[in-house]
């Protein structure tokens, strides 16, 4: 079991000797070389820390790890491990965690041809003379990189896809031979830099992440080698700029955007300050910060940005050959059912470097397909071909079998024309001409015509060669067409911050140091660039070895010029053993106030500060790594850490780092407690003062409760400690929009799975008190009883799997909840509530079978699902209407259930507001839905000549004007005096006898819907906790719900008929099931939408049940529901599996 490198963000230090930024190989180098000098290190990484077995390995994990940045926005999340940086010429790939690209390339280790180095575009220290050899440093710097990194040939039989190659290289007249490859083909338990590495298993999925542990990414060497060493590692840190501070240390600043510290402030930046500042980003990366650092001041060279090369890559594929190939990864699947191996990602080369001018020369590798996305390769391949492959080969024949094979490839990618198929990654050398601007605060790439460079034509008439051979279809880089402008994409981006002699040609010296001017060879003393982006031209040739190779050096150079000397030979720490992390909770917290030196007590000192205007306020992220050490020790401390504003004290923000937070502290007085926060305060001048702040709770839990634990007193110390002179003393508070704030941050860390963290999270709101832990936790806790002072009642246990709880987050930023019962492995089953309850009505215990029940006996696997609707959801009372819930939530529900179990398409059960935005959804082009059950409604609406009346009225419309925003059917005898007063007034509503009852929430659900169900399908557990199951409905969705009773069918918010158009869609099986005494939709309504479809689509696929003596949720917890409707939800399952 890997041990994890990195540290939590509340240990970052306020000041290191050297902040290196970046992980991939110039990164881990810098950390590696620094610490074995003896310096004090930190390395900063935007991604997070991905351990084997993590990696994705199916097409929704992998694209819930895409992110794309492009000057039009970002898409996807902004640590996603696969980053794609899109520009109008030439697109970027690289990876983003822990390790860099390493993590996600091929790990070939091979140097450039030598006359690569004979160009002008180096600088004279490191250009080479014909026929002479390498600067010595740099010839140590490969030799140093090759052993650390510990490549090796492929060792084992020669796969299908490098016989191919072989094929293709007597086509062309190139030289094939085997790659070496920072792969590990032999258990090595542990590795010399203490890490356990298995043998490489053959499954070719390399470029998505090893999950075997079998790579050589800087992950195994050099970053574990620097933590043994003592260097520290951040992750989730992305740095923005550097600056050069007063005292000469460099600044470094950052955001840590998983905090969520931005729906605080639009203007906040942490920092760290270092001697040294090694700019290891890639090469767009450090390009970035450093043209973000020019836009705040720093002087650099105007070359910045200038001499970008995609390492004249070039894409390309020989599909459906004559002979196997077996290049698509395993995926999830084992190695070793793909005979023969597949191999890694790339094992050998068509070398064609020995040409006369060095710039004509160029490689051809042997690539694998990830596993992740097989299922999507034979459509793909399949329309690329018939859109612009060239078929080599001619021949009735031999079309035959073509076809055959694309045939025998439509139900799996390991057989037929995808197996048959051969990647071709190409490095060449393009004309270096590319210029990295900063268009907004994200770098893009201008490169005008860079597919027009003679070399890709070259290429791609070579590919075509190498396709004949082996008689496919040769089908180039997609995106290299006229129609989309030739453009390319690289995996191997270079230059932007390039070495040079002096400014005038560049950005760094041969040292790595960064010019601080325009003119001249000057530097910014401690500021260096080793990565990717100092390679000043193409080197055809994958660039690690020569990017590892040139930090090593520049590395070297750093600490000889400082006297510093790097132990090579010293083995270091033990790294700590990996030990279960145990489940914590995070929330990020803004209070604000005022503070006033000299003053002598808190309330004196708010006074004074708020006339004087001497603000104080901070912004902290509180961590508590140990929920169930806390629980037993309340007085146990959580960490903290974030920034502080004080214009009395310093003029730039100050740094939290080391911050503690006590949670109720035994107090002095018998019976109150204490919150306490210590924060050390750091100035960007390098003054330490320190503050100590406390909340005073009192135990009675009363009307304080809100004031107790907002208001926090606070006195600023000159000095490191609380022993150290008091400045000044003050009280903070935390707004109400900022505490609305801090609930959306508040998050549970660690554990085994999401489950486990959510239980912690409530554990933890259960310190708080009643009403407290209401606000905090929101949908973790506990419904509120009838009685507010009555014991909570003693439920049942459900006959169901363990609930697993996942949070899910929806496009447009609202909060979800999805809870399984696994029961089977089966297609998964979605249930959707309706209007104004929670996906409780599917598992209430007040009935012998409920819903989940019936549905876990047969074997399913049941997915509740809580939408922005819930009433169980903080999301509920906002603006809800039911195209977001369409257009957001059943995208993100769908895609998450199919994500996590690698479903093709999911069932799904939906009732009356869940299946009116179902429809909503499936006619917008939701897609991944199997089959559907509605309940008591469909695409249209018939409803009773009562809630025709209200919707005609504009009832909804009505309430919102008079500022109701939402509307709750649950009833307390603690409710204000007017909510009684209309309780005592619905008494009075006309209903039948058998409807009458006494239940005050049983009217107001009446009086908001309509009678929803018969009274004797009810027991009378059930209808006394009518609570329990009905909350806050929210008018917004009551305006859009009403509006589409008066239209008679779904229509948009604003009354567009922009659903119904797309009949063609609900194309799939679909049961209606309408209890015939449905007084809220009228039974007609299923009828007219069943109709509608059968004149639009084969009848065959729909069934309508109308279910006598039932009404409308009765249907789905009646007590005779597991009679007489249950069974039809089954039928339909078992029916469309």
């Amino acid at each position: 079991m890997a041990a994890r490198l990195s540290r939590p963000r509340s240990e970052m230090a306020a000041h290191y000797h050297v902040v290196v930024v970046g992980s991939g190989y110039g990164g881990a180098i810098a950390a590696s070389r620094f610490a074995r000098a003896g310096r004090r290190v930190c390395l900063l990484e935007r991604g997070r820390e991905w351990l084997p077995g993590d990696f994705p390995d199916t097409p929704a994990k992998a694209a819930h790890e895409l992110q794309v940045r492009s000057e039009a926005g970002d898409l996807g999340r902004h640590d996603g491990l696969y980053e794609f940086v899109v520009s109008d010429d030439i697109d970027v790939f690289k990876g983003c965690g822990l390790g860099g690209t390493s993590l996600v390339n091929a790990n070939v280790a091979v140097r450039p041809d030598a006359r690569v180095f004979e160009a002008s575009d180096w600088p004279t220290a490191l250009r080479r003379e014909s026929g002479q050899d390498l600067d010595a440093e740099l010839e140590r710097g490969y030799a140093r990189a090759f052993t650390m990194l510990r490549a090796v040939p492929y060792p084992r039989t020669e796969p299908l896809k490098l016989q191919a190659l072989a094929r293709g290289g007597q086509q062309v007249r190139g030289e094939v031979y085997r790659l070496p490859i920072n792969v590990t083909f032999a258990d090595t338990l542990p590795n010399p830099q203490g890490v356990d590495q298995p043998s490489c298993t053959d499954c070719g999925d390399c470029v998505t992440g090893c999950n075997v542990g079998a790579k050589n990414t800087t992950a195994m060497n050099y970053l574990p080698d620097a933590v043994r060493h003592g260097a520290h590692i951040f992750c989730g840190v992305d740095v923005q700029r550097v600056e050069k501070g007063a005292d000469a240390r460099w600044q470094v600043f950052f955001d840590a955007s998983d905090v969520h510290r931005d729906r605080f402030t639009d203007d906040d930046e942490l920092r760290v300050a270092a001697d040294i500042v090694v700019l290891a980003g890639g090469t767009l990366g450090s390009t970035e910060v450093l043209l973000r650092s020019r836009v705040a001041g720093l002087p650099l060279s105007e070359r910045l940005g200038e001499r970008f090369t995609g390492n004249g890559d070039f894409l390309g594929f020989d599909y459906n050959a004559d002979y196997p190939v077996n290049a698509v990864g395993a995926g999830p699947r084992d190695p070793a059912t793909l005979e023969p191996a597949v191999g890694p990602c790339i094992t050998g080369v068509l070398d064609r470097r020995g040409t006369a001018d060095v710039a004509d020369g160029f490689v051809i590798e042997d690539g694998v397909l990830p596993g992740a996305f097989a299922a999507i390769y034979p459509a793909v391949f399949r329309l690329a071909a018939a859109a612009h492959g060239q078929d080599t080969d001619t021949g009735l024949v031999d079309w035959l079998r073509e076809q055959g094979r694309e045939l025998l490839s439509v139900g799996s990618a390991y057989h037929g024309a995808v197996r048959h198929t051969q990647t071709f990654l190409v490095m060449s050398h393009d004309s270096a001409a590319g210029q990295l601007e900063l268009i907004g605060d994200r770098v893009q790439v201008r490169w005008p015509q860079v597919g027009d460079e003679p070399i890709f034509e070259t290429v791609s008439q070579a590919l075509h060669d190498v396709t004949e051979a082996n008689g496919g279809t040769y089908v180039g880089n997609p995106h290299w067409t006229e129609w989309l402008g030739k453009k390319l994409i690289t995996v191997h981006p270079l230059g932007g911050c390039v070495m040079a002699d002096d400014a005038t040609r560049g950005v760094v010296d041969h040292k790595g140091r960064v010019f601080c001017c325009s003119v001249g060879d000057r530097v910014h003393e401690g500021l260096y660039v080793a990565d990717g982006a100092v390679v000043p031209r193409s080197l055809g040739i994958n660039p690690l070895l020569t990017i590892a190779a040139l930090a090593e050096r520049i590395c070297h150079f750093a600490a000889t010029d400082r006297g510093w000397v790097i132990d090579y030979d010293r083995p270091g720490a033990p790294l700590p053993p990996r030990r279960e992390e145990p489940v914590g909770v995070r929330f990020t917290e803004s209070m604000k106030g005022f503070f006033a030196v000299g003053a002598d007590n808190y309330a004196e000192g708010h006074a004074a500060g708020e006339a004087a205007g001497t603000s104080f306020e901070f912004l902290l992220t509180i961590a508590v790594d140990d929920v169930r050490a806390l629980l037993d020790h309340p007085g146990q401390t959580a960490a903290a850490w974030g920034s502080v504003r004080a214009p009395l004290l310093s003029d730039e923000p100050l740094t939290v780092t080391g911050g503690t937070f006590c949670l109720f502290v035994p107090d002095e007085d018998i019976g109150r407690r204490r919150m306490e926060y210590r924060l050390p305060l750091h100035a960007a001048d390098g003054r330490e003062l320190y503050m100590e702040g406390f909340k005073l709770i009192g135990d009675d839990g009363g009307p304080d409760l809100w004031t107790d634990t907002t208001t926090l007193h606070i006195a600023i110390h000159q000095g490191r400690s609380a022993s150290d002179p008091v400045l000044g003393r003050g009280v903070l508070r935390i707004e109400i929009t900022d505490f609305v704030r801090q609930l959306t941050t508040m998050l549970g860390t660690g554990g085994r799975d999401e489950l486990e963290r959510l239980a912690g999270l409530a554990a933890f709101g259960r310190l708080f008190a009643g009403t407290l832990f209401q606000i905090y936790a929101g949908v973790l806790s506990a419904p509120a009883t009838f009685e507010p002072d009555r014991p909570a009642r003693r439920r049942r246990r459900l006959r169901a799997p363990r609930p697993e709880i996942l949070p899910l987050a929806t496009a447009d930023g609202r909060q979800l909840r999805l809870t399984r019962f696994r029961a089977g492995s089966g297609r998964p089953v979605i249930l959707s509530h309706g209007l104004g309850v929670s996906s409780r009505i599917f598992s209430l215990d007040t009935i012998d079978t409920n819903l989940v029940e019936f549905l876990c006996g047969h074997g399913h696997d049941v997915w509740a699902l809580d939408y922005r609707a819930s009433c169980e959801l903080p999301a509920a009372r906002g603006r809800v209407n039911a195209d977001d819930v369409a257009r957001f939530d059943y995208p993100a529900a769908v895609d998450r259930v199919r994500e996590v179990t690698g479903a093709d398409a999911v069932n799904v059960v939906a009732h009356c507001f869940g299946s009116s935005t179902l429809f909503m959804a499936l006619l917008s082009g939701l897609e991944g839905v199997h089959s559907v059950v509605a309940s008591q409604i469909g695409a249209h609406v018939v409803a009773p000549l009562a809630t025709r009346i209200k919707s005609g009225l504009h009832l909804p419309g009505v309430l919102d004007a008079l500022g109701f925003d939402n509307l709750d059917a649950a009833a307390s005898s603690d409710d204000p005096w007017w909510e009684r007063a209309f309780d005592r007034g619905l008494q009075l509503w006309p209903r039948e006898a058998e409807e009458r009852c006494g239940s005050a929430t049983c009217h107001r659900v009446e009086f908001l819907y309509a009678l929803l169900y018969e009274h004797d399908q009810l027991n009378h557990l059930t209808h006394d906790t009518l609570h329990e199951l009905f909350g806050v409905a929210n008018i917004h969705a009551f305006r859009h719900l009403a509006l589409m009773v008066r239209k008679r069918q779904l229509v948009t918010a604003e009354g567009e008929d922009a659903y119904l158009c797309q009949v063609g869609r609900l194309g799939l099986p679909i049961t209606f099931i309408h209890g015939a005494e449905n007084h809220c939709f009228l039974p007609e309504s299923t009828e007219r939408t069943y109709a509608w479809l059968c004149q639009h689509h084969d009848p065959q696929l729909y069934t309508r049940h109308v279910v006598p003596d039932f009404g409308h949720i009765d249907c789905i917890f009646g007590r005779d529901a597991v009679t007489s409707v249950y069974p039809l939800v089954q039928a339909h399952l078992r029916n469309h599996a």
